[in-house]
């Protein structure tokens, strides 16, 4: 049996990372990851076995956190600087 599938147009929204690719794109471990994800700084999407996928725009929410934490902003100016 030969499966086909359809080919979905690709934008900055689709979801193709794993939290280990984003994890190494942008340069923060795992964990950070998740405790981002907590406090609802971005919001990746899920699949059906509940496994987080990031989109473009998420690694450069991502990029733009890891800046503002480098810079010692805490979670309240991160949430005021990205109007969450």
């Amino acid at each position: 049996m030969v499966r086909t599938f359809k080919r979905v147009q690709r934008t900055r929204l689709t979801p193709i990372y794993n939290i280990g690719a984003a994890s190494r794109l942008v340069g923060l471990p795992i964990w950070t990851l998740r405790w981002i994800e907590k406090h609802s700084l971005v919001r990746p999407r899920r699949t059906a076995g509940n496994q987080r996928l990031f989109s473009e725009a998420d690694v450069d929410q991502l990029n733009i956190i890891r800046q503002l934490m480098e810079k010692k902003v805490n979670l309240a100016g991160i949430s005021v600087i990205l109007r969450i």
